[in-house]
């Protein structure tokens, strides 16, 4: 009898992925601190959980009627059975990173083969953007996990799309309709459509028509929509006009948010792929050649399709942002993964040692580049004004490092793909180090911690704290949620604003004069500027409470 070789469950290989996962952001998120972006979704919740409201999201006490509720909800859950933290708030986004490696492997392994998936998981949970933005709570990261459980569910179920398949697609269209409105429901579809098109199968197509299917869609989110409107009327239209249509169109009111230009919002997906951009370009076109034929192969084709949908949406889209490319990473790793696998095949492959010496010169390029990125995040953020003297350390130890690792790789890998390949992982594994090396150092400019945690111990019940001059109310959360107190807002040049009326009560933007008022009452008030906004004249005498970079924190009473 022949002997058989021993193989590997499938499913090893997957949990190595979770393994890696957690080994890489386990260790990061423990001292990272909520910073302005992503603090409203930790304040939300808990708000929510403090006064026992689950339907109607509050921000510092006045509703929030922008997106719908289940990333709230989720933290909400979090927070009710560990308490309340900013760790705490962490764990719902770890958990759902996970799932979104998970979905990815099971998706490459069915569309490609098991090496090729776990290699594209690899390159996913190593890409500095999947590592930066899973980082952040993100309303985007539940929308993804939902998108790649509706494709799973897609491929898995190709064959013989029958009822009970489509309820299980039309589950996460409802997950993702309930995080972020109708992109969460419109791109598993026009992918699902595309995909029934180019494979000529039109009975895939009874996945997304099954009424059975709409029915349990509606019940999931039906119910809050028709709740909240009750509550709060006219928030559907609030919804679905301001925050889906004239978001897209780049005509929402009030216009606070500066859109990526098309070619800045590329470059930051070839960004968020390094170190494994720099392979996606061969990856590409090998992968559009070797998957003309035969036709099992073609089916690959879908990721190339997914990727296409979503990132021509946000082309023609007039709000797009730096981090709306976040669900096409999954399906170019893999692509990137399928590549690698084909390389480990074929002995003298250069693309990988070529690529290893091109981050090389990117290492040594790097402390000319930083200026250029920094124009380019703070044209659309004012936060990362000044992150350049912040972030010369560590681009210093970048630019030695690198350079010398990628050198051995390209000598010792040259003709050897199974050589270079783990060079180039131990590199990718660097780069995340120093990823998150360069966030904490950049972490006074972008969180409100440390001076929301002097507030919260040096600040009385009557006292006040007032935020200077920010575009967004939602940038506020940050210092509300580490400080304990509601907060006032300057508004300046018609800046902040709220989208919807607001009443009286639930109204914290007070003019400047409102400010001088505070300043120069009775009460104590805690008053946090950045750097770059200039201080009114009754200011520029009183006391510094502290001096961080790029803000200070300002007392009328010491």
């Amino acid at each position: 009898m022949a002997h058989v070789k021993p193989r590997f469950p499938d499913w090893l290989p997957g949990l190595s992925l979770i393994i890696l996962g957690l080994l890489i952001f386990l260790p990061a998120i423990w001292d990272w601190p909520l910073i302005r972006a992503e603090g409203m979704y930790a304040l939300i919740p808990k708000e929510m959980l403090a006064s026992g409201n689950w339907l109607t999201p509050t921000l510092n006490g006045t509703r929030y009627l922008d997106k719908p509720p289940l990333f709230y909800w989720v933290n909400l859950m979090s927070y009710h059975l560990f308490g309340v933290s900013d760790r705490v708030a962490r764990l719902p986004t770890l958990l759902i990173s996970l799932g979104e490696v998970w979905f990815t492997y099971l998706i490459g392994r069915r569309l490609l083969e098991t090496r090729a998936a776990w290699l594209g998981g690899v390159v996913l949970l190593t890409s500095i953007g999947f590592f930066t933005l899973h980082l952040q709570l993100l309303t985007d990261h539940l929308v993804t996990l939902a998108l790649l459980a509706a494709i799973c569910v897609l491929v898995y179920a190709e064959d013989q799309p029958s009822w009970p398949w489509s309820v299980l697609f039309m589950v996460p269209l409802a997950a993702g309709f309930m995080s972020k409105g109708f992109i969460g429901l419109a791109f598993p579809l026009l992918i699902l459509a595309g995909f029934a098109w180019f494979r000529r199968q039109p009975h895939l197509l009874t996945l997304a028509l099954d009424p059975r299917g709409w029915l349990v869609f509606l019940v999931l989110t039906l119910p809050w929509f028709v709740a909240i409107e009750q509550a709060h009327p006219g928030f559907l239209r609030h919804h679905i006009v301001n925050e889906q249509i004239l978001r897209f169109l780049g005509r929402r009111e009030p216009p606070d948010i500066n859109p990526f230009p098309l070619l800045g919002f590329w470059l930051f997906l070839f960004i968020w792929l390094l170190p494994w951009g720099l392979l996606l370009p061969q990856a590409l076109y090998r992968f559009w050649r070797k998957t003309a034929w035969p036709d099992h192969a073609r089916r690959g084709r879908l990721l190339l399709l997914w990727a296409g949908i979503i990132m021509g949406f946000f082309s023609l889209s007039s709000s797009r942002i730096e981090y709306y490319s976040l669900p096409v990473l999954p399906p170019l790793a893999l692509v990137v993964g399928w590549s690698l696998d084909q390389s480990l095949e074929v002995s003298r492959d250069r693309g990988i040692p070529l690529a290893l010496l091109c981050l090389g010169v990117l290492g040594l390029a790097l402390m000319v580049l930083l200026p250029y990125l920094e124009q380019i995040c703070a044209a659309n953020r004012r936060e990362f004004f000044g992150m350049f003297p912040l972030l010369q350390p560590v681009a210093r130890q970048v630019s030695f490092i690198v350079p010398i690792l990628a050198l051995g790789g390209v000598i010792f890998g040259w003709r050897r793909p199974k050589v270079a390949l783990p060079f180039y992982g131990l590199l990718a594994l660097f780069l995340l180090f120093f990823t998150w090396k360069s966030l904490l150092a950049l972490s006074p400019l972008f969180s409100d911690k440390i001076p929301g945690e002097y507030i919260r111990h040096q600040a009385g019940p009557h006292d006040l704290v007032v935020m200077e001059a920010i575009e967004e109310f939602e940038y506020g959360a940050s210092l509300a949620f580490y400080s304990g107190h509601p907060i006032l807002m300057v508004q300046r040049q018609g800046l902040p604003q709220f989208s919807y009326p607001v009443p009286p009560r639930e109204n914290y933007l007070i003019t400047p004069a409102g400010l001088r008022e505070r300043w120069q009452g009775p009460a104590r008030v805690f008053l946090l500027v950045d750097d770059v906004t200039p201080l009114e004249p009754f200011l520029e005498k009183d006391s510094m409470a502290l001096k961080l970079p790029g803000k200070r924190l300002l007392c009328n009473r010491p």
